[in-house]
């Protein structure tokens, strides 16, 4: 998903859609009463027959539909502009979205900080990638900015025969150095390696026996260097990373959290009443809601997205975790959220 913020103090967004996981995303964006805007169609009377116009149309949303595993993100809502001659203004309308496709989002109340939260379900806030092969290396960072080359070389090794081994075995351990020391200078600890055959195999092993505090992805690429890079960036395997760091962080906070639980009761909240009185106070340091408490159209979204924007403004960290995963299904049987607070605060005894 691309976002561009058009206001972020007003939460005016435009987003275009990218793939069906950015769907997903816009179903948990985008709540009753806000505006959106896009190019859409609507039969319309013209004489004695009704014809299809394209159109550009703005509503105020009731309701969505979205399925996983579909590719249609269905937004209902009555309009509130459009072109005057069609007489559309104050009729139900919807607009169906697409991969491909771009809306502009106006949210009545909206919070920049809670806008960042989103943006790092979308793409990668910092990652290092590599593209290796026998004749050249690449290294990247990526982050919210886009993809900043910090490392590269032309790798010159024996065609075959004497030294291939010895030389090609001197290119990995000094690559898997360089890897090293860029995820120590960016503060990352994670990595995706890519090559042709299996040097990717040889340098992750090299990669983790310099450096334990990482998690190395691989993959397949047909070229090293800068070309590789670019066939990286468009596989889904940087989806996948973002998937697994949020629940690999809402992992670290169960864990957490069942510690408070038996050591200092007053230390966490869950359940949506607790969370709200503690978020309330500024008392929340850690959140993570699962993401079907976003996906219904009902007041418990309402209430999820003020518990979300308060905590976003007091600096709280906020990890939505999927609900079919083994976190989220744990974090279900608790209410749907739980919360590691700043200070103890007996929730139970204010009203």
């Amino acid at each position: 998903m691309r976002i561009e913020v058009i206001d972020g103090k007003h939460g005016i967004v435009k987003v275009r859609v990218d793939s069906e996981d950015d769907l997903w995303l816009l179903s948990l964006l985008v709540s009753r009463g806000d505006l959106v805007k896009s190019v859409t169609s609507r039969d319309v009377s013209m004489g004695e027959e009704k014809r299809r116009i394209p159109m550009i149309l703005t509503i105020s949303v009731e309701k969505l539909e979205f399925q996983a595993f579909t590719n249609r993100l269905r937004i209902h809502g009555i309009v509130v502009d459009g072109p005057e001659r069609f007489g559309v203004k104050g009729s139900h309308h919807t607009i169906s979205v697409g991969i491909g496709d771009e809306i502009t989002l106006y949210k009545g109340v909206w919070s920049p900080k809670l806008l960042d939260e989103f943006l790092k379900l979308v793409r990668p806030i910092k990652l290092i990638l590599v593209a290796v092969d026998f004749d050249e290396y690449s290294i990247a960072l990526v982050q919210s900015q886009g993809m900043k080359i910090v490392d590269e070389k032309t790798i010159s090794l024996p065609i075959s025969g004497e030294g291939f081994e010895e030389a090609k075995e001197r290119e990995l351990k000094e690559l898997a150095r360089r890897i090293v020391e860029a995820v120590k200078r960016f503060g990352i600890n994670t990595v995706v390696i890519a090559s042709p055959g299996s040097i990717k195999n040889e340098l992750k092993n090299y990669v983790e026996e310099l450096y334990q505090n990482i998690h190395v992805y691989i993959d397949t690429v047909a070229n090293g260097g800068y070309a590789g890079l670019q066939e990286l960036l468009n596989r889904d395997i940087v989806r996948r990373i973002l998937r697994d760091v949020a629940i690999s962080e809402a992992g670290e906070m169960l864990s957490e959290f069942d510690y408070l639980l038996a050591k200092d009761i007053n230390r966490v909240a869950y359940g949506l009443e607790s969370i709200e009185l503690a978020v309330a106070m500024g008392a929340i340091e850690k959140l993570a809601i699962v993401d079907d408490m976003l996906s219904s159209f009902d007041d418990t979204k309402d209430r999820v997205e003020k518990i979300l924007r308060i905590a976003a403004e007091k600096n709280a960290k906020i990890v939505i975790v999927p609900s079919d995963t083994p976190p989220g299904q744990r974090i279900r049987m608790l209410g749907g959220a739980i919360a590691i607070l700043r200070y103890s605060v007996e929730l139970d005894k204010i009203e």
